[in-house]
């Protein structure tokens, strides 16, 4: 250990005598303390140095930041003890700057020491608060990784931040996986996280069609943001001063969402009657009593539009096509609606056989716009409006065009990693293939020739790791 500690001040002393300064001129030069510098040089036992001074040193000597990194590991450790005041800020700057081999080796060294989770998930919350998400998820990997005591705050924190950081991933099958992962811990965190967690895993759900699941995760949301609610109210009326509540969004952000994504979750199952009744239960939220300021009374205001779509929802579905025309002012009105509005047009469309090609081209320019959108709930609702409109020009017998959007919905379920919408399009293309033109077949045999090569990159890689 020590002889890699001279290291660094060897180096330092190497390039200090080729710049042809003295020990007081670049001490001058770096910004640091002649003593502080000689200390650090020449002391017994020397000095230890800071990350500050040597970055300082760094660029008194005109090299990139990060140039003596890698002898600095060993200055975090010193008598058999990690020095925190170092390596806290080390390994910040190394995620920060991507020095990816420097933050290995100090995590593979901490982990040999007592009690090394709580260093590392303090770096991790601290990269978090700086919006490096990213660079946090391979710490808080690291603690759910080591984590002995399973019930622990931290390891159900680690793991509520990587399921959350989650974010644009489209992937189908990671997306499951994270679910399988943090499921087990949602009931161990702290109200915000809890609330945050489940509002995350009902969605997700969504996108993985699991309708029960919603409904599961929606029932939990429900009941948590109503408790709360009951609680800080009772606070309230009792005249206890109370903070506002420490919630990433408005608990009536939460309360009211607890009933909608029941109700959707009602409504893709059929069980129209019941949907119903859960979308009554946000369409209104103006009697929430803990409104405290405009974004919460905005939040009211959203859904009682998300509840207006969804009721023209139910009754298109339910075969009341009448309510089409003031379903389409409501569209142009509110143009965030327009996608899954047009599912849902498209799915009634399919059931009653009503013609809507007046429809589509009164949105074909913000149809265009769809192709935009990269967050996983909207690449879903792409691939289930192309597998309408598949499905709704097939049935016309216009098959140039239904075939068309078959293959924009094996590219997208192909870019999900969706094995289920994948097999649907391909049975939906075979059972059309006598239609389909030369040219659809071509790209419909160079897109299958893609699948077969990235299954078979991943059983290669199955076996590379030994899982097969």
């Amino acid at each position: 250990m020590k002889a890699n500690m001279t290291t660094i001040r060897s180096e330092i002393e190497k390039h200090l005598s080729h710049s042809g300064h003295n020990l007081a001129s670049f001490a001058k030069l770096s910004g640091l303390n002649r003593g502080s510098l000689s200390a650090i040089l020449h002391g017994n036992p020397p000095k230890p140095i800071s990350l500050g001074q040597l970055d300082s040193l760094t660029k008194a000597f005109g090299f990139p930041k990060g140039w003596f990194y890698t002898l600095y590991i060993e200055e975090c450790f010193s008598e058999n003890k990690v020095s925190r005041r170092r390596v806290e800020p080390f390994l910040i700057r190394c995620a920060e700057m991507g020095k990816t081999q420097c933050i290995d080796e100090i995590l593979n060294r901490i982990l040999e020491y007592p009690k090394p989770l709580e260093l590392i998930f303090n770096v991790a919350e601290k990269l978090l608060k700086q919006g490096r998400v990213k660079e946090s998820v391979t710490f808080y990997t690291i603690v759910t990784e080591n984590e002995s005591d399973n019930y622990s705050d931290r390891l159900a924190i680690s793991q509520y931040r990587i399921f959350t950081s989650l974010g644009s991933v489209v992937d189908i099958e990671e997306q499951l996986r994270a679910v399988i992962t943090f499921e087990p811990f949602r009931g161990r965190l702290v109200e915000n996280m809890a609330l945050d967690g489940l509002l995350k895993l009902a969605n997700v759900s969504f996108t993985l069609h699991k309708w029960k699941d919603v409904e599961k995760y929606a029932d939990e949301l429900r009941a948590l943001a109503h408790g709360i609610y009951r609680e800080e109210l009772s606070k309230r009326r009792n005249g206890k001063r109370t903070e506002q509540l420490d919630l990433l969004k408005p608990l009536v952000f939460y309360y009211g969402h607890g009933y909608l994504l029941k109700a959707v979750a009602l409504t893709k199952q059929g069980n129209y009657e019941d949907a119903k009744k859960y979308t009554a239960g946000y369409a209104d939220l103006s009697w929430f009593e803990l409104l405290d300021d405009e974004p919460d009374r905005d939040e009211v205001d959203n859904f009682r539009r998300f509840a207006e779509a969804n009721t023209y929802t139910l009754e298109l579905l339910s075969g009341n096509v009448g309510i089409l025309p003031r379903y389409i002012d409501f569209l142009n009105a509110h143009p965030n609606e327009i996608l899954p509005g047009l599912i849902t047009i498209m799915d009634s469309a399919n059931r009653y056989g009503n013609s809507v090609e007046g429809i589509l081209s009164r949105f074909s320019r913000e149809m265009l716009r769809f192709e935009r959108f990269e967050d996983p709930i909207n690449v879903d609702r792409r691939f289930r409006l192309n597998y309408q409109l598949a499905m709704y020009f097939i049935n016309k017998e216009k098959y140039e065009k239904g075939i068309d959007y078959v293959i924009q919905c094996i590219k997208i379920s192909m870019a999900m990693n969706n094995g289920k919408g994948l097999l649907q399009c391909i049975t939906l293309l075979e059972m059309n293939r006598d239609q389909a033109s030369a040219k659809q077949l071509n790209e419909f045999h160079n897109l299958m020739k893609e699948v077969r090569m990235n299954e078979k990159n991943a059983v290669d890689d199955d076996r590379r790791f030994g899982i097969v």
